[in-house]
């Protein structure tokens, strides 16, 4: 390791340093990196000093979306042909970069954003800094812990049904979902085109604003980007949510998988917490709600499917084991089916979206589970992980959706609740985030 005397005391210099050190500590030990980029930083600091809104602010960027100083593997023996179509750099990654973040890693995902972790796998498994026998989520695996122990201040990652979300939820991080298409997806492997979204992971929906008023914008050479104009999303930090209609739906009867003993109290705590900000707060019901998990997970396995159905015929046997589960159930699948899943969710979602003309936001848990134990996990058997999780629904409707920390369970294992806005709303979600972690430390624990 050398830093020039020149920049020794710079600051962006000494995040980088800081970002070196805890990787040391945590990186390999809970698996956060497929690719740690330190020296690469400094050097690129060096050629080309950073400036501007995030200047200073270190970065992880998940392991399928492209970044010019380091090969992206997605985690995986098997290479996609045709990618990434000449563009050595995501959108996503240029623009932070040019507003002042600095790269200093690619983060641990699962192969291709697919299945459950595989510990058999070329890439390492994330595990969860407050109990590492436990997964830290998922597909944006190393984001959280890397977040959470401070081997970067944020992560750039990706959510198609949760991908973002889960991983915040379970290591006590806040992540931000944008509206699909608010965020280019341009340079990035695709997971499930119809689904997928970019998105910021860090310890607080303040960095997550900051963020994501850098990411948000059209793209054109992005299919689907779209042209809506991006929100003051760092002016809505500090809004008066006084009077806003938060409508609140427990979900505690779709919660396949259980729900943990402190669960519900911890999430009704969290409610009086908002109900301390002056909100106006009522029930809803969240329409067709099974039938949207059902829809989000045909058009992810049939999409999945579809974009790797040349390299399955090629390479099948050096795809892993939670891949070759998603892509065996995908192939049974039919146009049918999947025409079906899309004519399915453009109703559903218009029938979702007349919920906020009576509302301004929706509230539900994100997990009714902590992290669940990494041994036994099997892509066999998916309820046992899948079923407490509430994220999918929202990606079929592609609201923005944040999820921040709310308390912990009997075990010390973290909860956190969904905050959902209208299309193209992300002003208000941070602003109820913003307030929420503004009166809670929630946020600011750690192991």
């Amino acid at each position: 390791m050398s830093t020039d005397t020149r920049l020794a005391h710079d600051p962006v210099t000494e995040a980088v340093e800081r970002s070196r050190r805890a990787s040391a500590e945590f990186g390999e030990k809970l698996g956060v990196f497929v690719t740690p980029l330190h020296d690469e930083a400094l050097k690129a600091h060096r050629d080309r000093p950073a400036t501007g809104e995030l200047a200073g602010v270190t970065l992880g960027v998940k392991d399928i979306v492209f970044e010019s100083s380091a090969p992206t593997t997605a985690q995986s023996q098997v290479a996609l042909a045709d990618w990434p179509h000449g563009q050595p750099e995501a959108t996503a990654v240029t623009r932070l970069k040019n507003a002042g973040a600095v790269v200093v890693g690619k983060t641990a995902t699962m192969e291709y954003a697919l299945g459950v972790p595989d510990t058999d796998g070329p890439g390492p498994v994330s595990r969860n800094p407050w109990d590492p026998a436990r997964w830290a989520g998922g597909s944006s695996s190393g984001s959280g812990s890397g977040v959470l122990t401070g081997c970067f201040d944020a992560a750039l990652g990706t959510d198609t049904t949760g991908s973002l979300r889960i991983p915040a939820a379970y290591t006590g991080t806040t992540a931000l979902k944008p509206t699909r298409g608010l965020v280019p997806t341009t340079g990035v492997y695709p997971l499930a085109p119809s689904l997928d979204t970019v998105g910021p992971l860090a310890g607080s929906i303040d960095l997550c604003a900051r963020l994501l008023s850098v990411l948000a914008g059209p793209d054109p050479a992005d299919p689907w980007a779209s042209a809506a104009p991006a929100g003051d999303y760092v002016g809505a930090l500090d809004a008066d949510v006084a009077g806003l209609r938060i409508g609140v739906d427990t979900l505690d009867e779709y919660a396949d998988a259980g729900v943990d003993p402190a669960q519900p109290a911890v999430f009704a705590r969290a409610l009086r917490d908002l109900d301390a900000l002056g909100v106006r707060r009522g029930e809803v019901r969240v329409p067709s709600y099974p039938l949207l998990n059902v829809v989000g997970n045909v058009l992810m396995l049939a999409e999945a499917h579809e974009i790797h159905r040349d390299a399955l015929a090629r390479d099948w046997k050096r795809y892993g084991r939670g891949a070759r589960w998603v892509f065996a159930a995908g192939a049974s699948i039919t146009s049918y089916d999947y025409l079906r899943a899309q004519r399915t969710r453009d109703a559903l979602s218009s029938e979702v979206q007349r919920l906020f003309d009576e509302v301004d936001l929706i509230v539900t848990p994100t997990c009714h589970l902590g992290a669940p134990p990494l041994d036994g996990m099997s892509p066999l058997e998916p309820s046992t992980y899948l079923g407490s999780m509430h994220t999918t629904a929202w990606s079929v409707t592609g609201n923005p959706v944040a999820s921040v920390p709310i308390g912990f369970t009997d075990d010390g294992l973290p909860l956190a609740m969904s905050v959902v806005g209208p299309h193209w709303a992300e002003d208000r979600v941070v602003a109820l985030a913003a307030a929420f972690q503004r009166a809670t430390d929630h946020h600011q624990r750690r192991p």
